[in-house]
């Protein structure tokens, strides 16, 4: 099958670097066959024609100089092919750029035609394959990956641009650090509310941050998934009625992301206090760009454009006004079910497909494949941090390296993405971006697939027939049903015994996030792709450091040495405000944990979405974590 879609977000080579390669390789082929004529001893090769155009009499100097003369000639006519392409190539990328600039014209002129045909009625559908067990973002169940509700209710402080870089002015707050780098200070936008009515201010701020440290008078007791990237926080004082500072007692050079990035979404002061936690996680108030209308656990969430969002449709950042003045989701955890919901016309988006099924839209005219790359990788989790196997009571064969390592020579990635998927993905090799080669450094090699390798390193250990469970979260990572048993059958086949779990995300990300699945499990925090910015600490900070939420590493663990080693460069890099030397640091502990194989990297997933063709969709970020509905625009028909 063909795959269009795959072209989206592909480096170009243009004609001109093409031409230039080419021509370099023909004149250069050429000009080593003449000067090679030139030399031999061999008469029979030599050229005739050379020999027969001299006079008789001509004096045996200018014989002599021939070859030279002759070599000069070719050298001339060399420079005179390489100006020829040049020229060529010149025009050609002339052409071209003006040709682009034609298309971008075009381009534009649609969009603009188009924007006034957009329903700003109109209701979007979209079909999920996850749902959240609750609505509170702050909950292990209710944050991460569950665009149905977190992308449009709720909205953090911070402002980012396309390039997903957290930018300090723009957002619903302003962020920066005192001098002496004792606190770190957010001003709160004026003039905002929450979907009720109630003010975004310092006062909420302030509650946001002590509801999930457990500081928030009304309930000590609540449990946030977020309470560990919040460790670094001491006091939450007031300045003003629009300013916070947060005290540090060491510099964190995160604390913008970690207090106001793209994971936190602000909630009311007053609406949890009155109501209560139950009562906020099945009736949710942010201050996004829609607002929560009903829900049917497992069945719909429906939402409601806030025509009183902060921002409008050409904000300069990532918050937008959205266009759609519905946006309902509906759950459908097979992928089939989707497209068949989208097929019979009962939704206008089909979430996260595979290739395969894909294809069953490809090449008509009544639908449309989006493709979106995502900032993240696949990998497989391993619980490295405990002596004991919490399973079985006995040593834990996950701190033995060899173990570790044959698991990563025993997948072969590649056949993965060449058969199973687009053919486009990027190898990972966490905690280094998808697509990166990573120093050996003390390694016979890269983990490349050498399933003989990892059998010899089982049996090294001791382990050939060492059993285990993987948890994969299904419904929201593309065909992760497909890819997933060739993982498993590519582990079993060098001597492990695999299981799977294929468990639904929404409960899955619970349990993960609560520290409750001992076994190892699959994650796409596991590194970013080549084209994101945020680099190895994006990684670091999400899955394998200490307390982070998709973690087995907990402050209790009985750490490895490598890994205490690791931590400790994590925590340098941390507080280096530096940006050079923190990035030697990151890339010190990025060798240190590829060396020791603390993960199963796989491979970046972009994902596919089968649209309708009245739905029109420009994805803001250069590198997504998900088709955001607030971008989506529906044609009138």
């Amino acid at each position: 099958m063909t795959r269009h879609w795959t072209r989206l977000h592909r480096s170009r080579l243009s004609r001109r670097s093409l031409l230039r390669a080419s021509a370099r390789a023909g004149v250069g082929a050429a000009g080593l066959a003449l000067v090679g004529c030139g030399g031999d001893d061999d008469d029979d090769d030599q050229p005739q024609t050379v020999a027969q155009a001299q006079p008789q009499d001509q004096p045996q100097q200018q014989t002599a100089q021939q070859p030279q003369q002759q070599q000069t000639a070719q050298q001339q006519t060399v420079d005179q092919q390489e100006q020829q392409v040049e020229q060529q190539a010149q025009q050609v990328e002339q052409q071209e750029q003006q040709q682009e600039q034609e298309e971008l014209d075009r381009s534009t002129a649609q969009q603009e035609a188009a924007v006034s045909e957009v329903d700003m009625d109109a209701e979007i559908i979209v079909a999920y394959g996850s749902f959240p067990p609750t609505l509170d973002i702050t909950t292990a169940g209710g944050g991460g990956g569950q665009g149905a509700s977190n992308n449009l209710h709720f909205a953090a402080l911070a402002a980012y641009n396309s390039g997903r870089v957290i930018q300090p002015t723009g957002g619903f707050g302003d962020w920066e650090f005192t001098e002496d780098l004792s606190s770190f200070i957010w001003r709160v936008k004026e003039g905002v509310t929450f979907h009720n009515g109630e003010p975004l201010n310092a006062e909420s701020v302030q509650f946001y941050w002590e509801r999930i440290l457990g500081r928030a008078e009304y309930n000590p007791d609540f449990e946030s998934s977020l309470r560990a990237r919040a460790g670094w926080m001491g006091e939450i004082s007031i300045v003003d009625e629009h300013t916070v500072s947060i005290a540090m007692d060491t510099p964190f050079v995160d604390a913008p992301e970690q207090s106001g990035g793209i994971n936190f979404g602000l909630l009311p002061k007053q609406y949890i206090i009155d109501n209560g936690d139950d009562h906020f996680a099945n009736n949710p108030i942010g201050c996004g760009a829609y607002q929560f209308m009903s829900w049917i656990p497992d069945q719909e969430i429906r939402s409601q454009r806030f025509e009183n969002f902060a921002f409008d449709h050409d904000a300069p950042f990532q918050w937008k006004r959205g266009w759609a003045k519905y946006i309902t989701g509906r759950y459908f955890p097979e992928e089939q079910a989707r497209a068949a919901a989208l097929e019979a016309g009962e939704v206008d988006i089909a979430y996260r497909i595979s290739p395969d099924v894909a294809s069953q839209f490809e090449d008509r005219d009544d639908f449309k494949v989006i493709a979106l790359p995502d900032v993240r990788v696949m990998a497989l989790e391993l619980p490295v941090n405990q002596s004991l196997d919490p399973i079985t009571g006995e040593a834990n064969p996950w701190r033995d390296v060899r173990v570790r390592q044959a698991a990563n020579y025993a997948i072969d990635a590649q056949a993965i993405i060449d058969n199973l998927l687009t053919g486009t993905e990027e190898r990972a090799y966490s905690p280094f971006p998808a697509g990166y080669d990573p120093p050996i450094g003390n390694l016979p090699g890269q983990y490349n697939y050498d399933p003989d390798k990892a059998r010899a390193l089982l049996e090294e250990a001791g382990q050939v027939g060492f059993a285990f469970t993987i948890t994969l979260p299904t419904g929201l990572w593309t065909a992760d049903r497909i890819w997933m048993p060739a993982v498993q059958q590519m582990l079993n086949d060098v001597g492990f015994q695999v299981e799977v779990d294929y468990a639904d995300f929404g409960n899955a990300l619970s349990l993960i996030r609560n520290n409750e699945v001992p076994n190892p499990f699959v994650f796409n925090q596991a590194g970013v792709s080549s084209g994101a910015p945020l680099g190895p600490a994006f990684a670091y900070r999400l899955v394998t450091t200490v307390g982070a939420p998709y973690s087995h590493a907990q402050e209790t663990d009985d750490f490895l040495p490598e890994f205490q080693e690791f931590q400790t460069l994590i925590e340098q890099a941390n507080a280096e405000f530096d940006q050079q030397t923190a990035n030697d640091l990151y890339y010190q502990a990025a060798v240190i944990s590829y060396e020791n194989a603390f993960q199963v990297p796989l491979f970046g997933l972009p994902h596919l979405y089968a649209v309708r063709p009245e739905i029109l969709y420009n994805e803001y970020y250069d590198t997504s974590t998900g088709f955001n509905p607030i971008y989506a625009q529906k044609l009138k028909t």
